[in-house]
This record gives C-alpha cells, structure tokens and sequence, in this order.
C-alpha cells in the first residue's frame, strides 16, 4: 500500500527540518574535524557541545550528534557530565595504527590494481591526484582532506564498505592532532603528492606489486618515531 502523502499536511516540513538537521550535523562534523587535523583543537582539553553550538549559532542537538560521530571515529571521547576530550595517541596507538595500515591499505592497492580499473575509474583517481598536487601551497588542513578524499577512492573502488570503513577510521586517527605539520617544509608536501601520481599510475596500467611498493614507501610519512 502506497503513502498518499496529502493526507499528512506536514510531511513536508518534517523531511525539510530532518535534511537540515542532516546538513547541520554534517557540516557541523565537517568543520570539527578540520579542528582536530589542524590542531586548533588540543589533545586532552574538553569541549563542551553546548558551548561549541552557541559560538556556531546553533541547536545543541546537531552539534552534539556530530561530536558523538567523532567520537565513534576514535577523535573524540565521551567525559560524562563535562563534555568531548579530544583523544591524545600514545606512542604505541600510533604505532598500531601504523602497523594497520600498512596492513589493509597496501593490500587494497595491489588488489585494485590486479583487477584493473575502468577508464572512468582512471579518470577519477588522476583529477583526484592532481588535486592533492594543486592544494600543496594552501593550507595543510585542505591538502590533508584531498589526501584522504583520494585514498579512500582507491580503497572505495574495491566494493568493499567495511575495509573502507576500517581504513578511514585508521586515517583519522592517525591525521589527529597536527600530526602532519612537519610535512609543510621543504617541499615534502609536494613529494607526498607527487607520490600519489605514482601511485595512481601504477593502479591504473594494472602493476599490483608496483602499486604496493610505492603504497608503502608512500606510508613512510605516517611512520611514528620508533
């Protein structure tokens, strides 16, 4: 039996509130995260959503759903009664995460590339890449969400949600904090990019021990200091 929506005079609007609550969530999430990759947001320090929503301008609700999807991510706890401490890794949590990572990221790229990718997909990847490679002289909060924007590509054309799932929930957490920032001298951003086209080149004319080779000198980057 179909729903003969003229019969609910509100319907409407319920979809239109629910989508902007969805957008405001998103958005709200969105910009918490460039918070945490750039460090504007400091380990152990604890935020509140109530406090964070009346700077935005906004209801606690969306804001507080956004935290809570942070914290699933692993960027965020839970303090009960204080609010949202941001997750500062140990040593050894960057060390496995590392280790994880090379794990499941090298095998997705010798996997995509053994089972070669459309012309379309190739396409992709290369605007992809080439934007890593735009963003390297702007701001490294930018560049980082084009870095993941392009990995989570390759491991998206493998079919497979919950190793994508995996691998970005991995990347977040080891992007937290400001990790990164030693990559904006000398010219490491643009030898990481630049990697990126290697990468992608190797995928796309279906070399998958190449493709894994330079995945994992690519990693050296994320290596924590042993």
């Amino acid at each position: 039996m179909s729903l003969d929506a003229s019969r609910l005079p509100f319907a409407s609007d319920m979809v239109s509130q629910a989508l902007r609550h969805s957008t405001l969530k998103d958005s709200t999430e969105s910009m918490l995260r460039h918070a945490l990759l750039s460090g504007d947001m400091k380990p152990g320090e604890i935020y509140s959503a109530n406090a964070i929503a009346t700077q935005l301008g906004l209801s606690n609700s969306p804001v507080r759903e956004a935290m809570m999807s942070l914290v699933n991510r692993g960027l965020l706890e839970l303090v009960r009664n204080r609010g949202f401490r941001v997750v500062e890794l140990s040593d050894a949590d960057k060390r496995e995460v590392y280790d994880l990572r090379l794990l499941v990221e090298v095998e997705a790229v010798r996997r995509i590339a053994a089972r070669r990718v459309t012309e379309g997909e190739a396409t992709e990847l290369r605007k992809l890449t080439q934007k890593t490679v735009d963003l390297t002289q702007g701001d490294l909060a930018d560049y980082l969400e084009a870095d993941q924007e392009f990995h989570l590509k390759l491991v998206e054309l493998l079919g497979n949600q919950r190793w994508l799932e995996i691998v970005e929930r991995l990347r977040d957490q080891s992007r937290v904090n400001g990790s990164y920032e030693h990559l904006k001298g000398d010219g490491q951003l643009l030898a990481s990019a630049q990697e990126h086209e290697r990468i992608t080149e190797a995928v796309i004319s279906g070399e998958p021990d190449l493709a894994a080779a330079l995945m994992i000198q690519h990693l050296e980057y994320a290596r924590p200091d042993c």
